[in-house]
């Protein structure tokens, strides 16, 4: 039975089976239009559409115009967007949101230490978070759905419809309402078909009222009567209700099982609303993190550095990042800390280091041979660190092999797209380079570090156990050995701080 019931349906799908079946489902549909409210729209025996019905068409058209115009604006829809979450949020949230707000942040930061303002910032976020539960985010997203479930109306093609009727029909044109001639349905089927998807979600108990307010707070005035829009509104429910329409569709084309496309809306902007909130907020946060850090890495290399003019690397250095991140590319995650590094072998290591560490190393008689060899290791690993330094700022010119096919992705990212991940995975390999050589110079200077405090420590002992002869070593120095290992110390210390820093 079942089986047999399935075949009936598919072969009215396709033209083929049973005619008696179709004709007396087609004889029916007929009969039921005839004692329907709206028969008057539809001439069963010519299967024409009477001009009443597109004159129906033409007042909804009428009607919601003013919104049509109104879902073009981009900035209005965002305004719209705004409000509808702001109408959905009580004033404890109201009040969290403010205290979020960069303004007040800012004004904040003048008076609060950034570890209390960050404090302050991340429990904010926790509160809205907890607040603005699935609650109110649901009640968001179902008002703005309303307002798609209308855009999907005012985004049907009212004019081209008309225009099949008067080719000289303009969109906009109220002065005179056009003569509608009656038609053959089967010229207007795809169009009735477009008209039940684009109205299905249109419900009269829905708080049209509410919406309707929102749009008039955007436009600065009420853009359609509250009445007559919920008398449309009304009407379109109706005919989906007695399914009119689509019995005028099915009876045309002879297919009694006709469907039109159904849709489901399903909105997010609440939740699209939390994570802006969060992302401002734990921007806010990166900003203070940032200042503070910045902060930190000017004190440290006024410790460490007697110059103030530190740029060292030509191709792989930090003024070129504004040119990556106003493009939202990749950019030089670790330049400020590379070009310090090369300033400090610059000023530091190549000269005052290895001095020092070759009269302890050379000059000193060490009692245990192995923490000699360790030290020596770590300077010959951290002098030759230079020249992948040069070899890296190198490629990274014009000219370079990996430089050159970044600046001409560069000159074609703004028209073409595609070469943005061509110049992330550019700047992603020497970046991943230049932490590598970073950490390296890291360990070598934590070697180096780790054995002159053993050596201070040592040489203040009445009886020293790691040299044997310190007399003989400090005079082999210009300066005062143990006062020269603590100064070198200090610069190699606040040196790593300022590693860590530039690589967090």
């Amino acid at each position: 039975m079942a089986e047999d019931l399935m075949d009936k349906v598919f072969s009215l799908f396709s033209g083929d089976g049973t005619t008696d079946d179709k004709q007396n489902m087609l004889k029916q549909i007929g009969k039921e239009m005839s004692q329907n409210k709206y028969a008057k729209y539809f001439r069963v025996k010519s299967e024409e559409t009477d001009p009443a019905f597109l004159s129906l068409l033409f007042s909804i058209y009428k009607v919601i115009y003013p919104i049509k115009q109104f879902m073009k604006d981009d900035k209005k829809l965002a305004q719209l967007r705004q409000l509808t979450v702001e109408s959905c949020i009580d004033p404890n949230i109201q009040e969290i949101v403010k205290r979020l707000d960069i303004s007040t942040l800012e004004q904040k930061a003048k008076t609060m230490q950034g570890e209390a303002l960050i404090s302050s910032i991340q429990a904010d976020v926790e509160l809205l978070v907890k607040q603005f539960d699935q609650r109110h985010i649901a009640a968001v997203n179902h008002r703005y759905e309303m307002a798609a479930a209308l855009n999907q109306l005012v985004k049907y093609n009212f004019p081209g419809l008309f225009k099949k009727f008067d080719s000289h029909f303009t969109d906009g044109s109220f002065l005179v309402e056009p003569k509608f001639p009656a038609v053959k349905t089967i010229l207007i089927i795809d169009q009735l078909g477009d008209f039940l998807t684009a109205t299905q979600l249109l419900k009269p108990e829905e708080d049209w009222g509410g919406l309707l307010k929102l749009l008039e707070v955007c436009e600065g005035q009420e853009l359609v009567n509250l009445e007559q829009f919920t008398a449309m509104i009304k009407t379109i429910r109706d005919l989906h209700a007695t399914g009119f329409i689509e019995q005028m569709v099915r009876y045309t084309l002879r297919n009694p099982v006709w469907q039109w496309k159904h849709l489901a809306l399903h909105e997010t902007i609440g939740d699209t609303w939390l994570e802006a909130k969060k992302k401002e907020a734990l921007g806010y946060i990166s900003k203070v993190n940032s200042a503070k850090k910045s902060g930190q890495i000017s004190a440290i290399t006024k410790q460490i550095f007697e110059s103030s003019d530190l740029t060292r690397l030509e191709n792989y250095n930090v003024p070129l990042n504004d040119m990556y991140r106003k493009r939202g590319l990749d950019y030089f995650a670790y330049a400020e800390g590379l070009n310090y590094l090369k300033a400090f072998m610059d000023d530091y290591i190549e000269k005052d280091i290895k001095e020092l560490c070759d009269i302890l190393i050379i000059r000193g008689q060490w009692t245990n041979n192995s923490l000699s060899r360790e030290m020596s290791e770590a300077l010959h690993a951290i002098l030759a660190i230079t020249q992948n330094i040069n070899d890296l700022d190198t490629v990274m010119s014009e000219e370079g092999a990996d430089g050159s096919r970044l600046h001409a992705a560069m000159l074609r990212v703004d028209r073409d797209q595609t070469q943005v991940r061509y110049i992330n995975s550019i700047v992603g390999k020497v970046n991943g380079e230049a932490l590598e050589i970073i950490n390296e110079a890291a360990q070598a200077l934590i070697i180096i570090g780790k054995n002159l405090k053993n050596l201070i420590e040592d040489v203040q002992k009445k009886h020293p156990e790691l040299l044997v002869n310190w007399r003989e070593v400090n005079l082999a120095s210009k300066e005062p050995m143990t006062q020269r290992m603590i100064d070198t110390f200090k610069k190699i210390n606040y040196f790593i701080q300022l590693m860590r820093l530039c690589t967090q």
